[in-house]
């Protein structure tokens, strides 16, 4: 045990001995009885924990009541509730049906946007669609009505 550790001890549990961990009760007191400075920092800390016995702590009357009775601030509502309330109303429609069929929505729009976003490997740089437009474009000029000769 050094005095480092002891201080930490001291700081954390006071100068009351029975209230160190029991395992360093041992270590503390031989070294409280072999060490001056521990001496002095038990000392010190047994002068501060009997000025803080002798504080009163200030009557305050009724602030339980008050801090009981006061009113709750308002709820902070999450990202996806604001969404939902401006999506639907609570004073139009109920939330009994309208909410959970727009979050079973929510994974459909997520795979549409998903899907035109990124092309997953297919391209459209295929040779074989290279002339798509100008077999549009001459099957719109073909007349195909019936002709009898």
């Amino acid at each position: 045990m050094n005095l480092k550790e002891f201080t930490r001890i001291i700081d954390l549990h006071g100068s009351e001995s029975a209230r160190w961990p029991k395992r360093l009760r041992g270590e503390c007191g031989s070294l409280v009885a072999n060490n001056v400075q521990a001496r002095m920092l038990l000392n010190q800390q047994w002068q501060i924990d009997e000025s803080m016995a002798k504080l009163e702590v200030p009557n305050f009357p009724g602030l339980e009541t008050r801090v009981l009775n006061q009113p709750l601030p308002e709820h902070n509502r999450s990202f996806f509730e604001e969404v939902m309330s401006w999506l639907i109303p609570d004073e139009y429609f109920g939330k009994q049906f309208w909410r959970p069929a727009i979050a079973a929505c929510i994974p459909l729009v997520f795979g549409i946007v998903l899907g035109n976003y990124f092309s997953f490997g297919i391209g459209i740089e295929d040779d074989g669609f290279q002339y798509w437009d100008d077999e549009l474009a001459m099957l719109s000029l073909t007349d195909y009505t019936e002709t009898n000769f």
